[in-house]
């Protein structure tokens, strides 16, 4: 099943940008599958220093979509997975080149793995360690972007919308790139390690590029976990998620992660961010392991729903405008009745005095399927033609103060 929670305050992530909505925003892009073809460049984005303290070089994979005219286009960092031991950037190439296609820059990145033929295996605190370096490389490749845009512009980058996320250990790497900050309870040994690797911000990187910004305005978290769930704090960044709860790697709730270090999994980040305020949507795999959710062909309908969830919210993000006031966007409540829907309709409810609306309804693979003016506070609409499934139903209300949250609408066979 798939959840979402919305804060009340739906701009504060946006705090500290302010630039005017990005000039692709149209309602297609961003969601939809607007190119057909996608480009990969490959770059370095930092100098860093390895494990044994060896100067060595980063790069990245970027991905763009073909023929794009756009002048400013945000940007999605990943980082793969393979317990901060094994794997590399090309891992998540399928889904930078998903997103690329919808018009977003993206990138996968080389981050510094445990030298396991080196140092031998590792323990929890050679992969805590590890960790925090994996962070340090995600924010130096956030502030590339934003080096690039200001100066050389190779990428044409929107510098106020990056998003970043992984798998597994990259997820793992995002998430506390998002949430842990020096006013945190971190623990003495964790402390030590982020001293040792430069503080938060870390080695990695240019003395130019270290003056940028490291922020970034969400996290996709794909199977991740956090050493600790109460790092997320009220006004902090959305999370959009994806879990397996039989996963046997990073848990869904909590445990040893890889039989080797502690976190707490994406059931438990859920509930803390729900508890703050914290824009989130998890998307839970019933039965769903670590790897078989990303590959089988039968949790196909539960990877293209997160992938729908994840357009959506980003698009929502990036089209957003920053310079609106945080009180004039509290989240509307809206239902749809009845869901399961039964039957070729379904009735719209809308809070008491809204006159007009658009209704959208996207399908798993995150294409718009109807569009629907809405005309007053509660009316019925037709679901003729639509094949049986799950989708995602959103009302926009534009030129006005009210921001609705996306729900799920499952059409039955």
């Amino acid at each position: 099943m798939t959840k979402h929670f919305f804060p009340t305050l739906f701009l504060a992530l946006l705090a500290g940008f302010t630039n005017a909505q990005n000039p692709g925003c149209d309602g297609n892009r961003y969601i939809n599958d607007v190119f057909q073809t996608v480009k990969k460049t490959t770059v370095t984005y930092a100098p860093s220093t390895s494990h044994t303290g060896v100067p060595m070089t980063l790069q990245m994979d970027v991905y763009e979509p073909e023929g794009d005219q756009i002048a400013a286009r945000p940007v999605i960092i990943f980082e793969h997975g393979g317990s901060f031991i094994f794997g590399d950037r090309s891992m998540m190439q399928p889904w930078c080149e998903l997103m690329a296609k919808k018009g977003y820059v993206t990138a996968s990145i080389t981050y510094r793995l445990y030298p396991f033929f080196l140092l031998g295996f590792p323990d929890s605190l050679d992969i805590f360690d590890t960790a925090v370096k994996a962070v340090g490389d995600m924010r130096a490749a956030v502030r590339y972007f934003r080096e690039d845009a200001a100066t050389t512009n190779l990428f044409k980058a929107d510098p106020n919308n990056i998003f970043i996320g992984g798998y597994s250990a990259g997820a793992v790497a995002a998430l506390h790139c998002t949430y842990l900050d020096m006013e945190d309870n971190i623990p003495p040994f964790l402390l030590n390690f982020i001293n040792l690797n430069g503080g938060l911000e870390g080695v990695s990187g240019s003395a130019t590029n270290k003056t940028y910004s490291s922020a970034s305005k969400a996290v996709v978290n794909m199977s991740g976990g956090l050493y600790r769930a109460n790092w997320i704090e009220e006004g902090e960044s959305p999370m959009i998620s994806i879990h397996g709860t039989a996963d046997e790697t990073v848990p869904f709730n909590s445990g040893l992660a890889a039989n080797i270090a502690y976190l707490q999994g994406s059931n438990l980040l859920h509930a803390r961010a729900e508890e703050t305020g914290v824009w989130n949507s998890l998307h839970v795999v019933p039965g769903g392991g670590h790897t078989n959710i990303y590959e089988n062909a039968a949790y196909k309908l539960h990877r293209d729903t997160f992938w729908s969830n994840v357009s959506l919210k980003l698009e929502e993000i990036t089209c957003s405008a920053s310079s609106a006031s945080p009180e004039l966007s509290a989240v509307a409540e809206w239902s749809l009745a009845p869901n399961p829907a039964s039957g070729d309709a379904i009735t719209v409810s809308l809070p008491d005095g809204t006159d007009h609306a658009t209704l959208r309804i996207f399908n798993s693979t995150g294409s718009m399927v109807r569009e629907i003016n809405l005309t007053s506070a509660q009316q019925t609409v037709s679901l003729g033609g639509l094949p049986a499934g799950m989708y995602l139903a959103m009302p926009v209300n534009s030129g006005s103060e009210k921001v609705f949250a996306t729900k799920s609408l499952m059409i039955p066979k």
